[in-house]
């Protein structure tokens, strides 16, 4: 039994005159005949009472079989539309991994805005996770792609991609009271001695060994972090509440505006990359449409907080 055997039989069933449902379905009407009769010879019933050469009815078997029929041809179709949509990324679930940097960047929530107004039956599922927990999610397939910072943070195998999408300026984020807010120039050795709130190099060891050598370098000293968070956002409000000072992705800047001031470092421009990665053997096409629109949207919003920081750090 073949799905045009039952659109056949259901545009039959509704015409009752095999002539006029032949016309329908752009069939002859012996072929449609020779189909229906095949139908109930694999049924072994009849479903169409024959009273004369044109003039059908159903049986009561006929009427039966017409309502599961329709049903299942119902049915085909819906799973003929939803595969079409998932094929363009428009229908199932999106599973992003990313660091909370990430999920704060004003291109990452333009990017899911977009994709939410263009699939609206799309679930779009947003994981915020350390550096050092992404890479098996992915490969795993658990998360379709994840966003994170350096390629030490991959193994070392051909089992995951990557791209690199772009790089974020850093900036120094301080109690709004502090003194060096007053400073004209703000060299990076101005942090020394000061009390940091940094990464957990457990969690995020690319980044900690970025700044290690990034202070030690450009500021001449090693920073000592007096708490170690893996949230940005919450190394923010403890940076509000006076207990030391940290770096961050310059799409924070503003956050928390009364309560922390943020500066550039005027003899250095520090940077760190931004990947995305995918499992080489998972080539989603929603997780194709969405790093597009991301990409397309970081082009349209590069540098988010150039603009404020003058103001904040004022």
């Amino acid at each position: 039994m073949e799905l045009r055997h039952l659109r056949y039989f259901t545009e039959a069933a509704h015409e009752l005159h095999f002539a006029r449902a032949a016309a329908n379905l752009k069939v002859t009407q012996p072929a449609l005949s020779r189909q229906i009769a095949a139908l109930e010879k694999e049924l072994g019933v009849e479903l169409f009472s024959r009273s004369n050469k044109w003039k059908i009815e159903l049986t009561p078997v006929g009427e039966v079989f017409l309502a599961e029929a329709e049903k299942i041809l119902e049915d085909a179709q819906r799973a003929a539309n939803l595969a079409r949509s998932a094929g363009t990324g428009g229908y199932g679930k999106l599973s992003i991994g990313a660091i909370s940097s990430t999920i704060g960047n004003p291109a990452f929530s333009a990017a899911l805005h977009e994709m939410r107004m263009r699939y609206p039956k799309l679930v779009m599922e947003v994981v915020d996770a350390t550096s050092s927990g992404l890479p098996e999610q992915v490969r795993q397939h658990t998360l379709d792609i994840a966003f994170l910072r350096s390629l030490s943070d991959l193994p070392a195998d051909d089992t995951l991609i990557y791209e690199h999408l772009w790089n974020d300026r850093l900036a120094a984020a301080m109690p709004a009271g502090h003194p060096l807010t007053r400073r004209k120039t703000f060299p990076v050795s101005s942090l020394a001695g000061e009390s940091f709130i940094l990464v957990p190099e457990r969690t995020s060891g690319a980044m900690r060994q970025y700044l290690a050598q990034f202070f030690h370098t450009k500021g001449g000293f090693s920073p000592h972090a007096d708490f170690e968070i893996y949230n940005t956002y919450t190394a923010l409000r403890m940076v509000a509440a006076g207990l030391g000072v940290t770096v961050v992705a310059e799409s924070y800047i503003g956050t928390f505006a009364r309560q922390i001031a943020y500066r550039y470092f005027s003899d250095a421009s520090p940077e760190v990359p931004l990947l995305a990665i995918r499992a080489a053997d998972n080539r989603s096409r929603t997780a194709d449409i969405f790093l597009d629109i991301l990409k397309n949207k970081s082009r349209k919003l590069s540098h988010p907080g150039s603009k404020s920081i003058s103001r904040i750090a004022n």
